[in-house]
């Protein structure tokens, strides 16, 4: 079959997301205005218990700070970022604790930001990722979990042990690495990765060395995603990159046909979770060299420009819809046959 789905959406060769545990007020001070510059989406895990609360947990180093409420987190929203649950109470979570910590929790965030919450994402350290809470996810509807793992995704990673890269001024001893904001980005190159940053709220100092970084160390950090990334990362928000994971999973091609005048292609989806809420895919597709002086594909019936990627390979990104048809054609006039 000459039809493929890209790895990655827009046919990018890595991904990079970045998300802020507790969801704290003061980003919208530090930290999205250096979203805005440099046009990166981000995502906030929030606690569902803290809503709009200042913090008060035990010995944590961000108590005294608040929490964002239902309409700060809209706001969010609106600029393209996306919001998880963080748990309840963000504490090590039993299997007595489960419905509180993942179903209540989930539903008084939703009610807060008017959204669904599709992505769990693991309070304090990977306890939290423990087979009960796991298996709890998967059967509440939950598209994903994110780890406190440091390491890359690949393109076909386990969705509810999803991997995220620490981004703190220091680690914990007895390693005490210092702040490098190229970590992980050549492996990420190199494998066709997707690295999912975390800290908390990055300030002019940070709160925490081995939890946080600066506001300075965050602009190094985009500075070098995009400087070594250029056109080939996809800056996107950790839903919109699960959504394309799944359906480039659950993906299904019907060939109609595939000869010297025609591709034609029937696509649909086999098994994939109602709740994904973006079915974009990139496809790309091998043609005759004579097919590209005008490339365009037919959707449904309705022409849409294609990319030339190199001489006899065009991509397209379109909306998968049940049973809908592609098609390509070799009949058309080049344009100087026409002009003559």
């Amino acid at each position: 079959m000459s039809l493929k789905v890209c790895d990655w959406k827009h046919g990018k060769s890595w991904v990079y997301s970045i998300t802020y545990d507790e969801g704290l007020v003061d980003l919208h001070r530090f930290a999205i205005p250096l979203h805005e510059e440099f046009g990166i989406p981000g995502h906030v895990e929030v606690v569902a218990g803290h809503l709009g609360a200042v913090r008060q947990l035990g010995q944590s180093s961000y108590n005294g700070f608040r929490h964002m409420n239902g309409e700060e987190l809209r706001d969010l929203l609106r600029r393209g970022w996306g919001v998880g649950n963080h748990s309840w109470s963000h504490e090590v979570i039993t299997p007595q604790m489960v419905d509180r910590e993942l179903r209540q929790a989930r539903e008084v965030i939703e009610e807060a930001i008017q959204a669904p919450v599709l992505l769990y994402c693991a309070p304090g350290d990977n306890t939290n990722m423990s087979d009960h809470v796991l298996a709890a996810c998967r059967q509440l509807g939950y598209l994903g979990a994110m780890s406190l793992t440091d390491g890359v995704n690949r393109s076909q990673a386990e969705l509810f042990w999803l991997n995220r890269t620490a981004l703190h001024d220091q680690f914990y001893g007895p390693f005490f690495s210092e702040y490098d904001p190229y970590r992980n980005i050549r492996q990420a190159q190199q494998v066709g990765g997707w690295i999912i940053d975390y800290c908390h709220c990055p300030l002019e100092e940070p709160v925490h060395r081995n939890k946080d970084c600066s506001q300075a160390q965050l602009r190094q950090r985009f500075e070098a995603v995009l400087g070594e990334g250029g056109e080939a990362v996809w800056c996107a928000a950790p839903e919109e990159v699960v959504s394309y994971h799944l359906c480039r999973r659950h993906l299904q091609v019907e060939v109609l046909e595939e000869n010297a005048q025609r591709r034609r292609y029937r696509l649909g989806f086999a098994g994939l979770p109602p709740q994904v809420p973006c079915r974009q895919l990139t496809l790309e597709l091998q043609v005759p060299g004579a097919w590209c002086h005008s490339p365009s594909v037919w959707v449904q019936g309705a022409p849409r420009p294609a990319a030339l990627v190199r001489p006899g390979l065009l991509r397209f990104t379109v909306e998968v819809e049940e049973g809908m048809e592609l098609e390509l054609r070799g009949d058309q006039p080049s344009p100087w046959a026409r002009r003559a």
